[in-house]
C-alpha cells in the first residue's frame, strides 16, 4: 500500500506559530480581575511552624490577600493522599509554601513577600534514601500507613518513612544464585535532578462568586488536574474547566498536578479574582517537582555459557516530601530493571522513601533509566568477567519471541527486534574505528540495550473528536498534549492518511479545554502517537462510513455499494457519478431542498485492552502493553590531564515499530541522547548542609549546551510490523534516554580502567581515579 503522509518527513504543524511568537503559553495569558502571586518558601528542609505573622505584608500597596494554611484540612493526591496544597503546621522540605501574596502586580506581591515573618522549630531532617529507610529514622510523616490512599496499588509500611513498597518474585531467586557459575554485585547512585523544561511551571485559577473553577495551566493532564480540583474542593467536576495552551517542554515534571493545587487554595480565598503565577527558574528546580534520586544494589548469577540464571536488586528512592507523583516510578523501576533480557528467577524489592527534598514525579523514561542505569552497567561488567564479548552475552540473553520479561509477559515476535538493533550499532560502531590512546588522550567505547513499557493506569484511554465542515476540511480535537515532541504533526499525519485528503485540510486544535475537548488521561508514557493514534483512526473510519451512508440514501443503495476515495463518494463501477465530501458532510440537500444524511462528525476510543496493577505479592501480571526495544552506543575521548569527557560518536538504533515521521523522531533520539549525556556527566542537584539546594539555576546547575553534543551521532530504526499502533508506529518519546547513561560509563570504564557506579561522571571524578591509578 502507498502511503501519501506516513513515513514521510512532514513540516511540523506547530512550527510558525512557534518561530514567530504567536504561540500561546501561559505567561502570555492576561484576564480581567487578575492578582499576581508570589510565594514565601520554608527556607528549612523540616520544621514545626511556631509563628507566621503577615501583617505588615497586608497593609503593602496592591495587596489584596494573604493566604496561610491557617485552618486548611485539605490533602490531595489522585492514589495517595499526603499533601496539603500549602504548609499548615510543618514544613517538609525547603521549598514548601507557608504564605501567598496576591496582589495587583508582581512587583508588589514581591515586595510583600518580603514582610511575612516566620519562625521554626526545626526537626532532623534526611536525605538519604537508605538512612531514612531504616527502623527509627526520625519520621517525616506520622500519619504514614494511614493517609488515605489505593491499597492495592499503594503499598506504605507504617511507622517507617516507607510510602511504598513494590516488589518482584519470579521463580526461585535463591536456587538460581545456587546454580550460578558466576555472581556479581555492585552498589549505584542516581542523583536527584530537575527536568528543566524551558517554560517554568505555571497557572492562573479564578473562583467565580457561582462557586465554578476555571483555570489556565501548564500541565499534561488537564483532566487529572481537574479530577483533584473537584476532589479538594468537593464540587462536580462538570463545574471545573481547565485550559491547556501550548507547553515549552514538559519531560513529566508537567504530568502530574503541582502548583495547580496551590493556586486554586489560592484562590478559593479570593472569589471573583483570578490569581496567576508562574515559577521563576529558582523555584521551578527547588519548589515543583524534580526527578530521579536512586540508590540500588544489584547482583546478577549467570552460568559459564554466559546464560542469566537469577537477579535480585534492591532500589530506594528518594521520592521527597510527598508520595503520590512517586510510588508508580518506584514500581516501573521495580519490574522493567530486567531490561531487555530474560531472567528465569528475579527478586527485586523497590522502595520508595520519604526525605526532606522536594517531591519526585515523572521523568523522561519513568523508572527505567535508574533500573537499567544499573543493569547496563553490570552487563558489561559481567562480559569481562566471563571472558565474553559483550554483544554475544547480550544476544544469548536477549527477550525475543517465547521469552518471558520480568512480569512474566511472553514476548512476540511482533513486540520487536532487539538482534536486528544490535547488528545496526555494532555495524555502526565498526564504521569509525576507535583510536589507539596516545601521550594525550584514553580512548574507550561502551554500549547498553533497553527495553521501555508505558506506565498508564489499567483505564487509561485516548479519545478523539472529528468533524467534517462543509467544504471538505477536517477539524480534529484530542486531547493530546503539544509540548514540542510532535504529536500534533503525528495527528495530523494519520488523520490524511486515513481519510485519504491532503494534509492541509487537516486542522488540529491547539488549546486542549477540558469542557470541550474528549476526554483523555494524560500525556505521558510516550503513548500519544500510538493510543490517541488508534482513537483518530477509528474516528475516521467512523467518518467515511457516515459519508458512505449519506451517499447511499442519494443513490438509493446498500451502503456497501458505496466507495470513498477521499475527494467524493460514488457506487461501485460507476466512478463518474461522484458525490464530493464536501455536499455530504452536512447530509446532502437537493434542489429543492429535501436534506437526506446527517452530518458528519464522530469519536474514536482507544484503550491498550487487558492492562491490570502488577500482583501486590508477587509484583508480576499483564501491566505492561507494548514495548519498544533498542541499543546505543558510544566513544568517548578523556584528557589525561584534565580528565575531560568528549563523547566523539554516539549510536543509537531503535524498534519503534513504524517510522511516522523521519524528521521528528530523529529530532526525538538525538534531544533524548543529549538529555541522557547530561545525567551521566553533569546533573545533579546539590544540597548543602543546611538541606537546601544549592545550585538551584542555570549556571551552577549544567545542562548539556550544542559544545556538549557528541561529535558524531548516528540514528537508525528497525521496524517490525505490529499490531498495535496506527501503521505498526509504537511509542518512542521517552526511550532514547533510557540507556545512555550506562552505555558513556561503560565507555568511559572501558578508557580508563575504572569502574564508576555513580552520577554524573565529571572531569575531576576521572581525573582523580587517573590520579589514584598512577598513586599520585
Amino acid at each position: 500500500m502507498t502511503l501519501r503522509y506516513v513515513g514521510k518527513g512532514v513540516r511540523r504543524v506547530d512550527g510558525a506559530d512557534k518561530v514567530t511568537g504567536q504561540a500561546m503559553f501561559v505567561s502570555d495569558i492576561t484576564v480581567p480581575r487578575m492578582l499576581h502571586a508570589r510565594v514565601v518558601r520554608a527556607g528549612v528542609p523540616h520544621a514545626r511552624i511556631i509563628s507566621l505573622d503577615t501583617t505588615e505584608a497586608e497593609g503593602m500597596p496592591g495587596v489584596r490577600k494573604v493566604v496561610t494554611g491557617q485552618g486548611c484540612g485539605i490533602l490531595f493526591g489522585t492514589c495517595l493522599w499526603d499533601q496539603p496544597p500549602i504548609a499548615v503546621d510543618r514544613v517538609r522540605h525547603a521549598g514548601e509554601p507557608v504564605a501567598v501574596v496576591l496582589a495587583m502586580t508582581e512587583h508588589q506581591a514581591d515586595q510583600a513577600a518580603r514582610k511575612v515573618k516566620v519562625e521554626y522549630d526545626p526537626l532532623p531532617f534526611q536525605l538519604d534514601p537508605v538512612e531514612a529507610a531504616r527502623p527509627g529514622a526520625p519520621l517525616i510523616h506520622e500519619r504514614n500507613g494511614s493517609y488515605r490512599r489505593v491499597e492495592y496499588i499503594v503499598r506504605s509500611e507504617a511507622g517507617t518513612n516507607i510510602f511504598h513498597h513494590y516488589k518482584l518474585r519470579k521463580g526461585d531467586a535463591a536456587a538460581g544464585f545456587a546454580a550460578a557459575d558466576v555472581i556479581l554485585e555492585e552498589h549505584f547512585e542516581f542523583p536527584l535532578s530537575s527536568h528543566c523544561s524551558l517554560e517554568p511551571h505555571g497557572a492562573i485559577c479564578r473562583f467565580t462568586q457561582g462557586g465554578d473553577i476555571d483555570m489556565w495551566a501548564s500541565n499534561q493532564a488537564p483532566f487529572v488536574v481537574r479530577d483533584v480540583l473537584a476532589d479538594m474542593f468537593k464540587i462536580p467536576v462538570t463545574r471545573i474547566r481547565v485550559r491547556v495552551p501550548y507547553l515549552g517542554g514538559g519531560f513529566g515534571g508537567k504530568s502530574d498536578v503541582s502548583i495547580e493545587p496551590l493556586v486554586a487554595y489560592a484562590a478559593s480565598q479570593v472569589p471573583g479574582w483570578a490569581v496567576k503565577l508562574v515559577l521563576t527558574r529558582k523555584e521551578a528546580i527547588t519548589s515543583s517537582l524534580i526527578g530521579r534520586g536512586m540508590m540500588g544494589r544489584m547482583k546478577i548469577g549467570a552460568r559459564k555459557d554466559g546464560a542469566f540464571v537469577a537477579l535480585e536488586a534492591e532500589m530506594y528512592f528518594a521520592d521527597g516530601a510527598y508520595g503520590d507523583t512517586s510510588w508508580p516510578v518506584v514500581t516501573v523501576a521495580g519490574h522493567n530493571c530486567t531490561g531487555p533480557y530474560e531472567f528465569p528467577s528475579c527478586k527485586v524489592d523497590s522502595y520508595g522513601v520519604y526525605t526532606n527534598s522536594p517531591p519526585v514525579g515523572a521523568f523522561r523514561g519513568y523508572g527505567h533509566p535508574e533500573g537499567q542505569f544499573m543493569l547496563g552497567r553490570m552487563i558489561d561488567l559481567l562480559a569481562r568477567k566471563l571472558g565474553i564479548p559483550q554483544g554475544d552475552l547480550m544476544r544469548r540473553n536477549f527477550l525475543c519471541e517465547g521469552r518471558r520479561n520480568g512480569l512474566g509477559q511472553e514476548i512476540k515476535r511482533s513486540h520487536g527486534d532487539l538482534f536486528a538493533c544490535l547488528d545496526k550499532v555494532e555495524a555502526a560502531m565498526a564504521g569509525t574505528p576507535l583510536p589507539p590512546e596516545d601521550d594525550r588522550y584514553l580512548y574507550g567505547r561502551g554500549m547498553a540495550a533497553m527495553a521501555k513499557s508505558p506506565k498508564m493506569a489499567a483505564n487509561a484511554a485516548s479519545t478523539a473528536y472529528l468533524q467534517i465542515s462543509n467544504d471538505g476540511s477536517v477539524f480534529v480535537n484530542l486531547a493530546g498534549i503539544e509540548m514540542g515532541q510532535g504529536c500534533q504533526t503525528a495527528f495530523t499525519q494519520i488523520a490524511a492518511e486515513a481519510l485519504k485528503v491532503p494534509i492541509e485540510r487537516i486542522r488540529m486544535y491547539r488549546e486542549v479545554d477540558t469542557q470541550f475537548t474528549p476526554w483523555e488521561w494524560q500525556t505521558v508514557a510516550s503513548m500519544q502517537t500510538y493510543r490517541g493514534g488508534r482513537a483518530i483512526l477509528q474516528a475516521c473510519e467512523k467518518a467515511v462510513e457516515l459519508l458512505r451512508l449519506n451517499a447511499s440514501l442519494v443513490f438509493d443503495c446498500p451502503v456497501d455499494e458505496v466507495e470513498y476515495d477521499g475527494d467524493a463518494c460514488f457506487r461501485k463501477g460507476m466512478p463518474a457519478n461522484r458525490l464530493p465530501v464536501a455536499s455530504l458532510a452536512r447530509g446532502y440537500m437537493f434542489g429543492n431542498g429535501l436534506t437526506v444524511g446527517q452530518p458528519v462528525q464522530a469519536t474514536g476510543t482507544y484503550r491498550v485492552n487487558g492492562i491490570t496493577e502488577p500482583d501486590p505479592e508477587t509484583g508480576m501480571g499483564n501491566a505492561a502493553g507494548s514495548w519498544t526495544f533498542g541499543v546505543q552506543a558510544a566513544d568517548v575521548r578523556i584528557e589525561k590531564a584534565t580528565g575531560r569527557i568528549d563523547v566523539l560518536h554516539f549510536a543509537s538504533c531503535f524498534d519503534p515499530g513504524r517510522v511516522l515521521n523521519p524528521v521528528t523522531i530523529r529530532g526525538q533520539v538525538a534531544g533524548g541522547v543529549v538529555q541522557g549525556l547530561g545525567a551521566a556527566l553533569m546533573e545533579k542537584l546539590e544540597f548543602g548542609p543546611d538541606g537546601v539546594i544549592r545550585n538551584a539555576n542555570f549556571g551552577p546547575y549544567r545542562i548539556p549546551t550544542i559544545d556538549d553534543m557528541p561529535g558524531k551521532l548516528t540514528i537508525e530504526f528497525v521496524e517490525t510490523p505490529n499490531p498495535e499502533g496506527p501503521w505498526s508506529a509504537k511509542p518512542i518519546g521517552e526511550h532514547p534516554i533510557v540507556a545512555v547513561a550506562p552505555t558513556i560509563l561503560n565507555a568511559i570504564g572501558n578508557a580508563t580502567g575504572t569502574e564508576f557506579t555513580r552520577m554524573p561522571v565529571r572531569a575531576a571524578d576521572v581525573l582523580d581515579a587517573l590520579r589514584r591509578k598512577e598513586g599520585v
